[in-house]
This record gives C-alpha cells, structure tokens and sequence, in this order.
C-alpha cells in the first residue's frame, strides 16, 4: 500500500490506473484468478510494476501476469518492497525477484518465444503461457541482431528489465522516472 499510495498522493488519482487485484484474488479459483488477469488486471495498463517481497516469488501467479503483461507489450520492472517498515517499524528479508526465476527463449527462426520458469533449480516449460508469437507488440521484439546475438538465444527476464529497491533507490521521489523508462524500453 505505500508504494500504491504514494503515486497517487504525490501525482493525484488522475496519473495513475492501479490495475491490481490482490484484493479480489484472495478468494478466488484459479480459472477465476487467470480470468481476473487476462480481463481486468492488465488490461488497459502500459506499465506492470512486480513489487517484490518476502513471499512474492512464491505465488503461483506471480509469472503469469509478468509473461501476460509481457505478451501485451506492458513496460515491466521489479520493485524491492522488504524495506519498508510496516505499522509496528519492523523490516521483512529480502525475498526472490520473480525476475530472477522466469526466462524466455526466442526459436532458431525468431518466430516464437518460449517461457520458462525456475522450479525446483530446473527451467521448465512455464505451463500456464508456454510460448507466444515473436512480434512487435509484445514488450521487445527480438529481430536477428537485437543486444548483439542471433536468434536461437535464451534470456532471464531480470536481464532484460529493471530491478529496484523502494528504500534505497529512493521510490517515492523515483517511481514515476521507473515507470517512464520502463514504458520507454517497450515501446510506449
């Protein structure tokens, strides 16, 4: 909540579309959950910021809305949040990014893009979103050349996006520079 509060108490409701459903996916399925995401969780954003905390690598829906934002084109970043002091002035550890543990393969031909998850300290097939179409509304097209390789070539998504800690990289006064580059890198 600090991080969804400050954008809009220092930028106003008007500059910012939270489309998150945490809330509404506490009690959900998990058809409902993967319905709540593809319709309304990302759906008009441009921008899918991962706030990162001591469980967050854990949840099993974690990467489908990064590979899902990612298929939409969103703009995708990582957000330390064990930094911040809850109600009682207590810190959590500092959990995995979901950006470490999801990676992506473009095909020998650069026609499609394979997801993959890390599981048990193996990369498998990420089942829920296996592998999309390589094309220019996805959030980066990779064409023969893209970052001085060939096609062929696999990528761990922190590689590709950028990870931050609200507290140290100072978030309230940087969120909104975050968001503009990560919008910036897909293209929006």
């Amino acid at each position: 909540n600090v991080v969804r509060n400050s954008y809009i108490t220092k930028y106003g409701k008007d500059k910012f579309i939270d489309g998150s459903i945490w809330e509404d996916a506490k009690t959900k399925s998990p058809a409902k959950i993967k319905e709540l995401i593809d319709n309304s969780g990302i759906k008009n954003t441009s921008v899918t910021a991962v706030l990162i905390g001591d469980h967050t690598a854990n949840r099993r829906w974690i990467n489908y809305e990064i590979v899902k934002s990612f298929e939409q084109g969103n703009g995708i970043l990582g957000i330390y949040i064990n930094r911040i002091k809850d109600k009682t002035g207590h810190i959590t550890h500092k959990g995995l990014n979901p950006l470490d543990r999801l990676a992506l393969h473009i095909s020998d031909d650069g026609k499609i893009i394979s997801f993959y998850e890390l599981k048990d300290r193996k990369w498998q097939l990420f089942k829920d979103l296996p592998l999309i179409n390589n094309k220019k509304s996805n959030t980066l097209f990779f064409k023969d050349g893209l970052f001085h390789t060939d096609y062929g070539k696999s990528y761990c998504f922190s590689s590709l996006f950028q990870t931050y800690c609200w507290v140290n990289d100072g978030g309230y006064n940087n969120i909104s520079q975050w968001i503009e580059n990560a919008a910036e890198q897909a293209g929006r």
